[in-house]
């Protein structure tokens, strides 16, 4: 009976956090999408670029049906308003191996506004090449709320936001790398490329872009899982204030959780870190031979598997939340994300 109790008061906590965004997503106006205004179905890629033309701000809400297989990465710019959601059984695949950095990755929202993606699949080829695309991409992009999505196998990485991006929710998502890493090609004499890279999420591509980044980046993970796979970047993050509430580290082969680089001030609350290999870093922040990027700040609090930490280099204080949130205990922050993150909507 109390393990029943404890499933149900959990539903209803989940139930509750899928109405709206919790953390950054939440601020400055909120984020609200389409407000399931104007509903459209797609089927294909072709129609899926077309509901998201460019330019755009009309309140639009885009189903996803099938599996939809994109050829290269598809650059939406200046849109607003819209809507994205993924039907059951649906998919966006760009599953192509391939040097060609045009061919791969699958979406990237570009000067776009108040977006939602939920229930939605990405699926990639597998970790290779760190000068591809990603599966999906947040580029000077404001008020977005990625939620129950499903990333899998990107090529660079999972899904990455830099140039600015601010006001961001990721809540109830999945990490994982399901195909082994790509080996490297006989003919690929390009020192830059890495065979592997299951690096899966980078916040802010360079510590030089703190012209466009520095007070942005703001973002909540809520609820997420780095799952099998994952070896790094979950995540790694300059300039943000970051929040990492009741996320699950699950992954059998990585080296470093968290890493907190130039600028960057990370709360991890209420985060279970099981299944750890014996010589995993919980975080890493920026090294020393680099003193003009030194400046961070990280703290762990209440978690499982991590201590309580306090770690900076610079006098800005510990990030504190300015929204309001209610975290899971965090005992059952795996259990809950087990069962309810991904796109299981």
């Amino acid at each position: 009976m109390k393990q029943l109790l404890s499933l149900l008061l959990l539903l209803a906590a989940v139930s509750t956090q899928a109405q709206q965004p919790v953390g950054w997503a939440s601020q400055d106006g909120g984020t609200d999408g389409s407000r399931m205004l104007s509903p459209d179905t797609v089927t294909t890629c072709q129609q899926l670029r077309k509901a998201l033309a460019k330019g755009d701000s009309t309140r639009r809400t885009i189903y996803l049906k099938g599996r939809i297989s994109v050829p290269g990465l598809q650059r939406v710019k200046n849109v607003a308003n819209k809507t994205i959601i993924g039907l059951p059984g649906s998919a966006l695949v760009n599953d192509k191996y391939t040097l060609e950095k045009d061919s791969s990755g699958i979406l990237m929202l570009d000067h776009c506004h108040n977006i939602i993606l939920r229930n939605v699949t990405f699926i990639g080829p597998g970790a290779f090449d760190r000068d591809a695309n990603d599966n999906l991409t947040l580029s000077a992009t404001t008020h977005v709320w990625v939620d129950h999505c499903d990333f899998q196998d990107g090529m660079d990485g999972n899904l990455d936001c830099s140039n600015g991006s601010d006001y961001i929710t990721i809540s109830w998502c999945r990490f994982r790398y399901l195909r082994q890493p790509w080996p490297k090609l006989p003919d690929d004499t390009n020192p830059d490329h890495n065979s592997d890279h299951r690096f899966s999420n980078l916040w802010g591509s360079s510590d030089r872009e703190a012209a466009r980044s520095q007070g942005r980046l703001r973002t909540t993970f809520h609820c997420c899982w780095w799952d099998e796979g994952c070896q790094a970047r979950m995540p790694f993050t300059r300039f943000a204030q970051m929040h990492l509430l009741n996320c699950l580290y699950s992954s059998s082969v990585a080296t470093v959780y968290v890493q907190a680089r130039y600028l960057s001030n990370v709360l991890v609350e209420g985060c279970a870190f099981v299944n750890k290999p014996a010589k995993v870093r919980i975080f890493q922040v920026p090294s020393a031979s680099h003193p003009e990027f030194q400046d961070y700040n990280v703290r762990f609090t209440r978690c499982l598997g991590a201590p309580d930490v306090e770690q900076r280099h610079g006098e800005a204080p510990y990030f504190t939340p300015p929204y309001s949130y209610q975290p899971l205990p965090t005992a059952d922050v795996e259990r809950a994300v087990r069962a309810w993150a991904g796109a299981v909507l």
